[in-house]
């Protein structure tokens, strides 16, 4: 697709008020409908409420397992810097003028930077 066809269908989709639509989609869209027809009468009987609900359901297990990613990996480096007390000094050294609201992302960040050389033997 040409770079200024893409750009005039993205430009009429933001002036657009309904929903946004994907040209490079729409085709296997198009395709599923067709061939799985039962599928589709099946979905039409649903209530738009269980619909949405069935589209949000991966979003929310998406969002749960980074949280629970995200929750394990802290502690992890949590751990490692407690084990190497010379690190997070060096640590809370660099990060001494960052504001306070940024200080635990920043050594979270700095943290798995340096568990991650560790464990290379950088």
């Amino acid at each position: 697709m040409a770079l200024e066809t893409s750009v005039n269908q993205k430009s009429e989709a933001i002036k657009s008020k309904g929903p946004k639509r994907n040209p490079e989609i729409d085709p296997l869209i198009d395709q599923y409908i067709k061939e799985n027809p039962q599928r589709i009468a099946f979905l039409k009987t649903e209530s738009k409420e269980h619909l949405i609900r069935r589209v949000v359901v991966g979003d929310a297990i998406k969002h749960a397992d980074k949280a629970k990613r995200l929750k394990e990996e802290t502690a992890a480096i949590g751990s490692f810097l407690k084990k190497n007390p010379e690190i997070a000094e060096a640590i809370e050294q660099k990060i001494i003028r960052v504001p306070e609201q940024e200080k635990q992302v920043a050594r979270i960040r700095l943290g798995r930077k340096a568990a991650t050389n560790t464990a290379l033997g950088i």
